[in-house]
């Protein structure tokens, strides 16, 4: 049940009638390729993630959501609460663009948790005509899960100069008495992507610092759009992530529309200097943006991104589109940028353990298309995992360390309308011998860790109505344990 694109781009929520009522609890109900475990929207488009923090004893999370259609419209915040990150409860719109300075959407931004108060800081976007401006806001978190902007807002107005309107997704850092505000910005100069700095302090009046210099000759530097920039330390080392766009493909890197990369180094707020000790894509697959990690975590650094960034997804038939990705676990192991899924609570998966001794194949019939998979093959060379269907749809992963390489091949499992603009197939090469991998299947959406998360990959699927099949192949005989958990019905 789709909702026409005829509708006005720029309506909230506030304005929907009875009539789209109606039809978002219809589309509400629709189970077809919904995971259990992931985030996908009511109904309507789900991207960004944002205001991602731990506060008030519990998890909130908070995602860029148009109700309306499975197109890009006036953007809310949606807002949800999770216990442990895997189940969570819906509180509908919390930040819903009503005022001047957010005329044309509440764009992305992040949380800032401090003395018993969650900032939540986002972008302002107005339009006028092909004119854009961005003004940066803030709202503020109550522990009745209530959300209040400030009165201060915009508390920076408009886009600095020698920037263009492209300014935006706030993120707080602090550092000793002083408030840090990253953005995502575009150059006036030569249209190029960059990260600029605001200072504070007093989380409400912000003076421009300047560009944030990062202390590398990349690729990425040819990025048209630094979107979604993070800071957090991870292991005693800095880490900065942004999403750029714009940049060519460059071997095995940058084969997706957007992609996400990460630097390890430190940062100097000094000198607004970012030395980079090592640098790469955060996520080999196909449909990974936009990540956010968790402020005022309690435990350990976690990241969770928007899965989706196709187009023509079997989904929009029924009213909903895209879904985030599983919470991740990150460390920094011989100067590398490690992702762990974060572990599912035992009471999510079905008690029933299927041990698997394979010696060169095993076939199962799949019972759900929700489930945990884990392998560790460190007695072979190669191994093949295959989900398949009985008309001949398969989607690949294959592990060679005879030649160091990772592949996902979704070639034959075609879930768009059209041929996909940026290809069926993701590699990665491998530094060392791989050993084990987790695949975290979920109706629609597979995440692939590979050896503790080492490298990982990122895959929206849409498979038939078929039967579902798991393969397991190697090249060689060898005693495999494997162990398959399917997710419980919820």
């Amino acid at each position: 049940m789709g909702i026409t694109v005829d509708l006005d781009k720029y309506k909230t929520i506030n304005a929907a009638t009875k009539q789209d009522s109606e039809k978002f609890n219809a589309i509400r109900c629709n189970t077809v390729y919904r995971p259990q475990l992931h985030i996908t929207p009511p109904h309507g488009l789900l991207n960004d993630p944002n205001g991602f923090c731990y506060f008030n004893g519990e998890y909130h999370l908070f995602y860029q959501w148009y109700p309306f259609g499975t197109f890009h419209g006036m953007k809310h915040w949606m807002h949800l609460t999770s216990s442990d990150l895997y189940s969570w409860n819906e509180h509908g719109s919390k930040i819903t663009p009503v005022d001047k300075y957010e005329s044309h959407g509440a764009y992305s931004g992040a949380a800032f948790v401090e003395d018993g108060s969650a900032y939540l800081f986002y972008t302002g976007n107005v339009k006028n005509g092909e004119e854009r401006d961005a003004n940066q806001c803030v709202a503020i978190l109550g522990k009745d899960n209530q959300v209040t902007k400030s009165e201060h807002n915009p508390i920076i107005k408009s886009f600095p100069k020698g920037y263009t309107g492209h300014v935006r997704d706030p993120k707080i850092i602090k550092d000793g008495d002083v408030y840090y505000m990253l953005l995502g910005a575009q150059r006036e100069a030569d249209l190029k992507g960059s990260i600029i700095v605001y200072s504070s302090d007093n989380l409400l009046e912000w003076a421009l610092k300047g560009k944030l210099s990062i202390d590398i000759g990349a690729d990425f530097n040819d990025a048209y759009m630094f979107e979604c920039p993070d800071l957090l330390e991870v292991d005693g080392q800095d880490v900065l992530i942004f999403s750029p766009q714009g940049i060519s493909p460059k071997q095995e890197r940058f084969q997706n529309r957007y992609n996400v990369v990460y630097c390890i180094g430190r940062i100097d707020w000094a000198s607004l200097t970012f030395t980079v000790t090592h640098w790469d894509e955060l996520d080999r697959g196909f449909d990974f943006y936009a990540p956010q990690t968790m402020n005022n975590n309690p435990n350990e650094p976690t990241l969770i991104a928007w899965a989706g960034t196709d187009g023509d997804l079997p989904s929009e038939q029924y009213g909903w589109v895209n879904c985030l990705t599983a919470p991740r676990k990150l460390s920094i192991k011989e100067n590398k940028l490690y992702q762990e899924l974060k572990p599912i609570n035992e009471t999510k998966l079905n008690s029933v353990l299927v041990n698997l001794n394979i010696k060169t194949e095993r076939i199962i019939k799949l019972e759900s298309l929700s489930f945990l998979l884990d392998i560790d093959f460190s007695q072979a060379e190669n191994i093949a995992v295959v989900i398949f269907d009985d008309f001949n749809n398969e989607f690949l992963f294959t592990v060679d360390n005879e030649s160091k390489q990772l592949t996902l091949d979704r070639s034959n499992y075609d879930h768009n309308e059209k041929e996909y603009e940026f290809g069926s197939i993701r590699s990665c090469s491998l530094t060392e011998k791989s050993k084990n991998l987790t695949l975290f299947c979920d109706q629609s959406i597979v995440e692939i860790f590979s050896d503790q998360g080492r490298n990982v990959f990122t895959s929206l699927f849409f498979p038939s109505k078929g039967n579902q099949y798991l393969k397991i192949t190697f090249d060689e005989p060898a005693e495999i344990k494997a162990t398959l958990q399917y997710v419980n019905g919820i």
